[in-house]
């Protein structure tokens, strides 16, 4: 891969898994309808990043359990770590889904992180991610998105040559930069940044909007070949059959 970067892919919404021992906070009719919207999961962001691991033979870290019991991508001690669903719990009942459900993948992650940098001195690290169309009744006008840190250049350098590439495959895709989210933001990529140096650790969310995995499944599966077809010209390198 250009500049010698290994590639791993993670998935931290990937699924509205509810684990048996805590279906007694999802009972009630609200929490059941929450989960099968983009609070309890991020739609398509798994089929994407199984898509990579199969095409360049990279890691997969991927998590199913639902973000309303515990955020995968927010930090301890931030609000958004916990749900309304399980805000009230004991802080013993809420350090236990910690350490049961967040702490592992989040081990995971930056094992094989390490790994990584270990074979070939730098990570790229590809966290993908969905988004609602309709957020608070305003529709957001990105169809894919990128979030970096525009202040660590090889970060900004390789979002550059991925979206340049995308473009060159769609010219009907609203490709944004940071948007609707910021990529400094809390999440993982922004944690292990400040674990790892800009020339070591390249960290990318891949943002789709919610709106094509839940609509026609040719326009669906056209993008996620586009997405790989792009990543494999931005990275430089070839990849397994699709």
């Amino acid at each position: 891969m250009k500049g010698g970067l290994a590639l791993i892919v993670t998935s931290e919404h990937g699924g509205n898994t509810v684990p048996q021992e805590h279906r007694a906070l999802f009972a009630s009719r609200e929490a059941k309808a929450a989960l099968d919207t983009h609070r309890g999961f991020d739609p398509g962001s798994l089929e994407i990043a199984r898509a990579f691991e199969r095409r360049f033979d990279v890691p997969l870290l991927a998590a199913t359990v639902t973000r309303l019991l515990v955020d995968l991508n927010r930090s301890i001690g931030k609000k958004d770590l916990f749900s309304e669903f399980t805000a009230n719990l004991t802080e013993a009942q809420q350090a236990a889904i910690v350490e049961n459900y967040w702490r592992p993948h989040r081990d995971r992650v930056e094992r094989a992180v390490e790994t990584a940098m270990g074979d070939t001195g730098a990570v790229l690290h590809i966290a993908v991610h969905s988004f609602t169309p309709v957020l608070d009744g305003v529709e957001r006008d990105v169809d894919v998105a990128l979030l970096y840190d525009p202040k660590r250049e090889r970060e900004k350098d390789f979002s550059n040559r991925w979206i340049k590439a995308l473009e060159g495959i769609r010219d009907d895709l609203r490709i944004g930069r940071n948007r609707p989210y910021r990529g400094t933001a809390d999440g993982l990529t922004s944690h292990l940044r400040s674990v790892h140096g800009p020339e070591r650790y390249v960290g990318i969310e891949l943002e789709v909007n919610q709106r094509f995995p839940k609509g026609g499944r040719g326009a669906w599966r056209r993008l996620i070949d586009d997405l790989g077809d792009s990543l494999a010209t931005a990275c430089g390198r070839r990849t397994q059959a699709h």
